[in-house]
């Protein structure tokens, strides 16, 4: 019996969500209720100590899930700098002088370069935006390409082109939501008192948020992959996508 393919296991949806989004916006709402007892202990200040510990459960995941899967992924990646970054503003942000506008163009900025930095991969090296898109973890990429004509090839690259440019479309409709988000929501600058809660808000808030949208978007790109992929091999689905 062949033994399953780390790489592809598939990621556990309720453990990333408690992980990423439950566990650190309950300490960052209630963290400095529950640690005023003890913040003499604490060589940073209450606040910074909060969101430090805050930032471990995500970093916790990422290293799990790396050590689980044994593959680094790229949403697993933009996960891991967005928790570094957030992190930086968050401890440091008092120390360095760093305003809100920092926490605001990060949350905005973030997901608008991954947009661009896939768009232009797709133009410079069409070959690495396509292993993205259609990945091994989702499609039998093998199974789709075996016995295709040149012809045949053409048109999966285009319908899989196509299919990215949608993805792009997420990211850019998510760095519009979370800038509006942002700006609306977090009114503190880092260190002063309720930044960190209306961080925490920010995060389920956008979560929510750009979650519908994103999804009937990205949704809507590989449901036309999948149907051209049908159509174009002969295959069924059950045939190429990875259970």
């Amino acid at each position: 019996m062949n033994k399953p393919d780390m790489k592809n296991r598939k990621e556990n949806p309720i453990l990333s969500l408690v992980f990423n989004i439950f566990i650190p916006v309950m300490i960052l709402k209630n963290g400095e209720k529950w640690l005023l007892d003890y913040y003499h202990y604490f060589k940073l200040d209450i606040q910074s100590f909060t969101f430090l510990i805050a930032l471990i459960f995500p970093f916790a995941y990422f290293v799990y899930d790396f050590i689980n899967r044994k593959n680094i992924n790229f949403i697993s990646i933009l996960g891991f700098v967005n928790v570094l970054l957030t992190g930086g503003i968050g401890i440091f942000g008092a120390k360095y002088g760093l305003t809100r506008i920092s926490f605001i163009l990060k949350e905005g900025l973030m997901p608008l370069i991954i947009g661009l930095f896939l768009f232009f991969l797709s133009k410079l090296k069409k070959s690495s935006f396509h292993k993205i898109i259609l990945n091994e973890a989702l499609f039998n990429v093998e199974k789709i390409k075996t016995n295709q004509t040149d012809n045949q090839l053409t048109s999966l690259n285009k319908l899989i082109t196509v299919s990215g440019y949608y993805f792009i479309g997420g990211f850019f409709i998510s760095s519009v939501i979370q800038f509006i988000l942002a700006t609306l929501i977090v009114t503190s600058n880092p260190g002063e008192s309720g930044f960190n809660e209306q961080v925490s808000t920010m995060t389920w808030v956008s979560y929510l948020a750009v979650l519908g949208p994103t999804i009937i978007v990205v949704g809507k790109g590989y449901f036309d992959l999948i149907n051209g992929i049908e159509k174009l091999t002969g295959l069924s689905k059950e045939d190429f996508i990875n259970s």
